[in-house]
């Protein structure tokens, strides 16, 4: 985590780690306290942080950020893995329902 002289935040996530949805998602979760700006490198995923509100305290905002980045990351790959038995339950709770007869 860098600090630029504007007292933005820079966050560097390796592309190899974490995808882009996941940092989209957890700056969308954030974005009450954060504007974020997000570049990408053929290595990294770049987010320069600047404070929302005038109140931000920047250094615990970029401490969340990263944990929240991991969070969804953690959320996306449960979500890939447990796919088909979502999928499974949903469909046998919804052929027990009538819905599909028209």
């Amino acid at each position: 985590m860098d600090v630029t002289s504007g007292g933005e935040f820079v966050v560097d996530f390796p592309v190899a780690d974490f995808s882009m949805e996941a940092v989209k998602r957890a700056a969308y979760t954030l974005m009450a306290q954060l504007d974020i700006a997000i570049e990408t490198t053929p290595e990294n995923i770049r987010c320069t942080m600047r404070p929302a509100r005038a109140d931000a305290d920047m250094a615990t905002a970029a401490r969340d950020f990263r944990r929240e980045v991991i969070d969804q990351d953690l959320r996306m790959s449960i979500e890939q893995r447990t796919e088909a038995y979502r999928n499974t339950i949903l469909g046998l709770a919804f052929s027990k329902t009538g819905l599909q007869d028209g």
